[in-house]
């Protein structure tokens, strides 16, 4: 086990992360403020509305309702924000099973274990749960490079030939370009590439699995043999 390795990997990927992480909870932050001024305006204004025309409150609470649109935000699409694209594509098995910054997690996921049920709702609740996820992410990153860093799948002497290598690269570019507002969007080709070498590194991973399955069935026959 290459311990100072899986070390270095977990240490370079938080440190690529947390400013991601960091911009997205003061984006959420002020959007909280932002709704909750204006819906302290509206209830100010609806207020005024109901003294005025308080010779007929049924008119006035029936405008308000029709004003009210339901919608379930799980049913639409949104575009992904460069900064969650960046860490979701760099770091996939986290986000997978944590579900950080998903719209609708599973119940099966992190973020539904820790509160999250939609992550656009607006409400002080939601965005402290959301927070929880963030910090459960990062442990899940730092142990998730840890292991990978650790445990190669690939022993080769050119260290961008090895998937952990190429796919910290990869982020790291695209963070320092999403931390750019004027350019930002070009983040999102780095971790593209990140998001092709994961693949091949689950491709790795499984062809090492049947490996070592394959040889495990050939020596069973010899032992029992001998």
């Amino acid at each position: 086990m290459n311990w100072r390795r899986g070390l270095l990997l977990a240490g370079i990927n938080i440190a690529l992360v947390l400013p991601m992480i960091s911009v997205l909870a003061v984006r959420d932050a002020q959007l909280l403020r932002d709704w909750n001024q204006r819906s302290a305006t509206d209830e100010t204004h609806w207020m005024q509305s109901y003294v005025e025309y308080s010779q007929a409150p049924v008119e006035v609470v029936r405008v308000q309702e029709e004003q009210t649109v339901g919608f379930d935000s799980c049913e639409l699409w949104s575009r992904i924000p460069v900064q969650v694209a960046v860490v979701q594509f760099g770091n996939l098995p986290a986000a997978i099973l944590t579900q950080w910054r998903a719209d609708c997690p599973p119940k099966w996921s992190v973020a539904a274990k820790l509160g999250v049920k939609v992550a656009r709702r607006l409400s002080d609740e939601n965005f402290r749960a959301m927070r929880r996820v963030d910090l459960a992410l990062c442990l899940f990153i730092s142990a998730q490079w840890f292991f990978m860093g650790g445990f190669p799948l690939i022993e080769s002497r050119r260290w961008w030939s090895e998937p952990g290598a190429f796919i910290t690269v990869c982020t790291a570019i695209g963070s320092g370009i999403a931390l750019i507002p004027i350019v930002e969007e070009l983040g999102r080709l780095p971790v593209l590439l990140a998001l092709i070498a994961w693949l091949w590194w689950f491709v790795l991973l499984l062809w090492k699995i049947v490996y070592l399955a394959w040889r495990s069935t050939l020596a069973s026959p010899r032992r029992l043999s001998n």
